[in-house]
């Protein structure tokens, strides 16, 4: 297995696992999967429907339901790193008007968790019906809006406290539920290289994800996988050994 430096990972219902960008076969000819345009060994077609436009900047910045009026004062007293965490996680959510959550702080538990390199997962759990609808918002496409959160509130700590402290951030239990989708994916596309020979590419993952099916193909007989690809553009090969 190759892979880069993991990193610190849509909507509510946006967990469906990645799709097969390329089909390479044993004798050298290749099909492609019907439902991506992107082709295999970290050549994606670019030419993927026009380009959006841009938009207008905004004359003024938006002003976000329930945002707390004013910034809150900077975290002066912790019992430890976990207990920053929490605290600075704590006034990021009110910044952006989830205030009727909770944080809720466990081990990891798996590799999606980053067991082994993280410290403490935090759970972010909505108090009432209309704050769980907004908790997508705090997710986005693909968990990029969570993976963002995750990455500010790990600056924020290493930034007062210094050291090696790592922390990961869930709402709602996507991560989780999206770990389940790519291992359960990992397993099937393994089983058919096995049967058919062939190196099957998934489309671009983030480095999270991608580890995660690193991880669960290191687990099966007969096959293994490589990163390939740049950038935002890297994808997962799955070949047999």
């Amino acid at each position: 297995m190759r892979e880069d430096a993991p990193a610190a990972v849509a909507d509510l219902e946006d967990d469906e696992p990645p799709r097969r960008a390329d089909v390479e076969r044993r004798d050298g000819g290749r099909r492609r999967d019907d439902r991506s345009g992107a082709g295999g060994r970290g050549r994606p077609d670019r030419s993927r429907g026009p380009r959006r436009p841009r938009r207008a900047p905004l004359d003024r910045v938006p002003e976000i339901p329930g945002q707390t009026p004013e910034l809150p004062d900077p975290v002066t007293e912790w019992d430890d790193a976990i207990d920053l965490a929490g605290r600075t996680l704590r006034d990021l959510l009110n910044l952006v008007g989830l205030t009727e959550t909770e944080i809720r702080a466990r081990d990891p538990e798996t590799d999606g968790d980053g067991i082994g390199r993280t410290e403490q997962v935090f759970d972010i759990v909505a108090l009432d019906d209309e704050t769980a609808d907004e908790l997508g918002g705090l997710i986005g496409r693909r968990g990029q809006t969570l993976v963002s959160l995750q990455y500010l509130l790990n600056v924020i700590v290493a930034r007062r406290l210094g050291g090696d402290h790592v922390f990961a951030v869930d709402a709602a239990g996507y991560r989780r539920r999206r770990e389940r989708s790519l291992v359960e994916m990992a397993q099937e596309i393994a089983e058919e290289v096995r049967e058919t020979g062939d190196v099957i590419t998934l489309e671009p993952l983030s480095a999270a994800e991608r580890r995660i099916i690193h991880l669960a193909i290191e687990k099966e007989a007969g096959v293994r996988s490589e990163s390939v690809g740049e950038g935002d553009e890297r994808q997962v090969e799955v070949m047999p050994e």
